[in-house]
This record gives C-alpha cells, structure tokens and sequence, in this order.
C-alpha cells in the first residue's frame, strides 16, 4: 500500500517526536533521580538502547548514529558525576555501555538500510520476472493472431480463386437465361400468369447477378486508390448510405461527434464506405425492428476508427472463430462474404477488425486504421456513450 506524501510527513514527524520525548523522559529521570544508587542508572541506561534501535531501523544508519550520538552527549554528565563513587572496572563497564550505545546504533541502522537494498532489489527482480512474463504473454497472443491471419488469408485465397471460377460459369448462362425470360415476358405480355412468373424469374436472376457480383469482387480485389479524408466525413458518407435501411427498421442511429472525427486516415474511400456499409447492415439485420445503434469514434495504440454496437442476440461462442471465412453464415439468406470482404480490405489498409460480445447484451464491432504516414495519435478524451 502506498502512503501518499502528506501521510509519510506526518508519520515522520510523529516518530521524531516519539524518539525525542523517549530520549528526554530517560535523561529527565536520570538527571532528577541522581541520588538514586548506581544499579538503578545502569539499569535506565539499559533503556536508551531501545529509541536507539527504533531510530536506527526507522531512518537508517544517519538515525542510528545521530540518536546514539545526541544520547551519549547527555549522558556523559551525569556518568561524570558519579565517577567519584565507582570502582576503575565500574568506569571501564559505563564506558563500554556508552561505546554500545553508539556501535548499536550504527549496526542497526547498517544492517536495516542492508534489509532494505535486498528488499528493493526483490521487488525489482520481481517487477522484472512479471513485465517478462506479460510480455511472453503478449508475444505469445499476438503469435496465435498472426497464425490466424495466415490461416485465414491462405483460406481467402483459395476460396477466392475457386469463387472467381464459378462466377465465371454462372454469369454466362445466367445471362441468356435473362435475355429469354425478358423475350417471353414481351411474347406473353397479354397473359398475366405468365408475366407473373417471368416477372419473379428475372428478380432471382438478378439477385443471382448480385452474389455473382460478390464472388467476383471478394475474389479479384481492386486496386487500392489511397486518399486523405478525415474520419468523420468518412463514417458520414457510409451512414447516408444505410439511411433507407435504418427508417426501413425503424432503427435510431446514435452518433457519438469527439475529436476522433477530426483526425485524418488514408484510405480507397469507395472501399471504406463498403466495409462501413457492411458492418452497419449486420448491426440492423441483428437488430431486427426497432432499438439503437451506437456508433463512435475510438483510439488504440497506433490506430483510429469507429465502433458500431447493437441491441441483437450476440454471437454464439461456438461461432465466433468461424465469422470471417468465407461462406460462413448464421442468417438465412446471408451469403457469408460481409465480413471476409472487411477483413480483406481493411487487411490491404494495414488496419484490423476486432468483434466481440457486450455484457450488456448485443455486438460491438471496432474498425481501426493506422494513422497516416508522419501522423501521431493523440490520447482519447473522449467518453463512450452507451
């Protein structure tokens, strides 16, 4: 426990005092008690050993020495006074209790200050051995990280290899299939069954163009085309895109502004607004009719970006290792290439992705991108409104 510095004053001060009222309650005893006999101021001598020793072991050597010294000096007349009445080998002893008085002090204080150094050093050692240990802890949790990204993006590239091929041998016969059904549609305009269906035929078709188009996109990345955008305009453009959605729900967006909007990233704008849209239509879909989305600003080491939190159900823990394969899905009609696609644009733009469960119920989804080159990272002031 660490005594503030008022505290370790006012406790100095306290056994100062303590010592010096012990040292002139002995010597006042001593010097009003003269006519005592000699045993009985040997005795008394016996007890300035024990301010002495306190002294020592609660300064040091420096208290040590300086209490044995004061009491020697007020001792001294009155062990003159009665060196009349005392046998040469009394004077030799009062004399070796006086040289006592003043060794016990300074091998206490010698021996304390010792104790002390080995203390010290224990808790370096100590300090030491826990930092080395946090830091294999670290190496070892930003190892298995790494490995996963390894794992994850060996799985990307061969799944996205094998997505670019199929989407190849789908949109060719998709599209005559279109061009058919848009020819029987105006063949059989005057029948109504059959416009119906062609109707509900060319709506599959062209939700089958859209995950082609999926494939294709997760499959062969563009071409990053960097530019500087400062994170708020960033997060707003993305946002007014997802705005249908929102009203479509009946969904609140709660935007948290803090100077996190200000500060500037370097990113393919086009792509970012895909990853904003991405999270954003997984917090609805989650979220299902009503509630609140919290969306902020937020600071890491080296990084910025924005959360998004939800009110949904969570992520079950058996599939949280599972969210960023591709194909990997737990909605009905999703195609499991939302969060791959984030992971690997953000992965081309040197940030990260992190997603986790909240105590309070629901998702939080952190985005974050290195600062730009030359740039520093100012401290987060910022509170977390939830």
């Amino acid at each position: 426990m660490h005594e503030s510095p008022a505290a370790k004053r006012a406790r100095t001060l306290f056994d100062l005092v303590s010592i010096g009222l012990v040292v002139v309650g002995l010597t006042i005893i001593h010097y009003t008690n003269y006519h005592y006999n000699v045993d009985y101021h040997i005795l008394l001598q016996f007890a300035y050993y024990l301010p002495v020793i306190y002294a020592a072991m609660r300064f040091g050597p420096a208290g040590g020495i300086l209490s044995s010294f004061v009491i020697t000096l007020l001792f001294i007349p009155l062990m003159t006074h009665f060196q009349e009445t005392l046998t040469p080998a009394a004077k030799y002893t009062q004399w070796v209790e006086v040289g006592l008085i003043n060794v016990i002090g300074w091998l206490t204080g010698f021996l304390t200050e010792e104790e002390r150094k080995a203390k010290r050093k224990y808790q370096l050692a100590l300090t030491v051995q826990k930092e080395l240990v946090e830091k294999l802890k670290r190496e070892g949790r930003e190892r298995e990280r790494l490995e996963g990204e390894i794992r994850q993006t060996e799985r990307v590239t061969a799944l996205g290899h094998m997505s670019a091929g199929l989407a190849h041998e789908i949109r060719n016969p998709l599209g005559i299939m279109k061009v058919s059904i848009q020819m029987l549609r105006q063949e059989k305009c005057d029948d109504e069954v059959v416009s119906e269906y062609c109707r509900v035929l060319l709506e599959e078709c062209e939700r089958l163009n859209r995950l082609v188009n999926e494939f294709l996109s997760f499959a062969r990345p563009k071409e990053l085309v960097r530019q500087r955008i400062t994170l708020g305009k960033l997060v707003d453009e993305g946002v007014r895109l997802i705005q249908p959605a929102l009203r479509q729900n009946h969904i609140e967006l709660e935007q948290a502004r803090c100077h996190v909007d200000l500060q500037e990233v370097e990113v393919d704008s086009d792509q970012m607004k895909q990853v904003i849209l991405n999270i954003l239509l997984n917090a609805i879909d989650a979220q299902g009719q009503g509630g609140v989305i919290y969306l902020e600003g937020v600071q890491r080491d080296g990084f910025l970006g924005f959360a998004v939190s939800d009110q949904g159900p969570g992520i079950l823990s058996e599939a949280m290792p599972y969210i960023y394969d591709p194909f990997f899905t737990t909605k009905e009609n999703g195609t499991g290439l939302g969060l791959s696609v984030v992971h690997r644009i953000l992965d081309q733009h040197g940030g990260k992705i992190t997603i986790g469960n909240r105590i309070e119920g629901g998702v939080c989804v952190e985005i974050l991108l290195p600062y730009p080159r030359g740039d520093k990272g100012i401290v987060n002031r910022s509170p977390v409104p939830h």
